[in-house]
């Protein structure tokens, strides 16, 4: 197997960590599990940092794929699969911002006596960390593609 083809599986099962660990963490917000959410959130952004910085590091020794012999179909997958990675890391900073306004209240304290937070705040950080969680999750689904047209180069059969 190609370093390239072996670093992209490994990149796939990092961003399926991703979203499993980030819907676990929705469920916990969802319970009232505060610290639960964070800690989960916590560690799905870090794999997302760790895959960054793995990239940067891919790119310097293994270079970029050679983009020519792709399909239009491929690039078009490729493509769409970028756009809900904006879409991941666009929502996941804004709910991240938000929820850092969040943090001395009541909602994540659990004490009656700190302030209750300001529900647009609130609502801005839970919209934003949907759109965060669905862009990782369709973000996985196109890598499937991406993946699977690699494979399928890589064992001749495009």
């Amino acid at each position: 197997m190609d370093a390239k083809l072996l670093f992209w599986t490994a990149a796939i099962v990092d961003l399926g960590m991703v979203c499993l660990i980030a819907v676990l963490g929705v469920r916990h917000a969802r319970r009232g599990e505060i610290a639960r959410h964070r800690r989960a959130m916590k560690i799905a952004s870090l794999l997302v940092v760790a895959f960054l910085a793995a990239y940067l590091v891919k790119v310097r020794f293994l270079g970029r794929e050679d983009m020519s012999v792709w399909s239009t179909l491929d690039v078009w997958i490729l493509r769409v699969h970028e756009l809900f990675v904006v879409q991941m890391l666009g929502g996941g900073i804004t709910a991240w911002i938000f929820g850092r306004k969040l943090l001395g209240t009541r909602v994540v304290s659990r004490d009656p006596a700190d302030p209750k937070p300001d529900p647009r705040q609130a609502r801005i950080h839970r919209i934003a960390g949907r759109s965060g969680v669905i862009g990782a999750v369709l973000a996985f689904v196109m890598a499937l593609g991406v993946l699977l047209g690699m494979y399928l180069r890589a064992f001749g059969f495009r």
